[in-house]
């Protein structure tokens, strides 16, 4: 098993922080919406093991999951986690 190389590594890491974020500020907030946290637990969930397992990482299943959940909640106040992802990747700051 290999890690995962930089800037790979640290765009999983910055999604996965966006993630914890965002789930936490919906439990804050008090409106939890249960198909949405279930949709970024979802799009999220394989990446620690893909972290310590980098050369069986499929990058367009993971991005493709970050999409779909970008795709469906961003309107509504959800993190642009393919975005955040892409953006490290291409050494740009995220967002910009």
């Amino acid at each position: 098993m290999s890690v995962a190389p930089e800037p790979h590594r640290g765009a999983c890491l910055e999604v996965l922080h966006a993630a914890m974020i965002e789930a936490r500020a919906m439990g804050w907030g008090g409106n939890v919406d249960a198909a949405r946290l279930a949709d970024l637990m979802d799009a999220v969930h394989n990446i620690p093991h893909l972290l310590n397992d980098w050369e069986h990482c499929d990058q367009d299943l993971l991005r493709g999951m970050l999409r779909a959940y970008q795709k469906k909640w961003a309107a509504k106040g959800g993190y642009r986690l393919a975005r955040i992802y892409d953006d490290i990747v291409a050494g740009r700051r995220p967002g910009s």
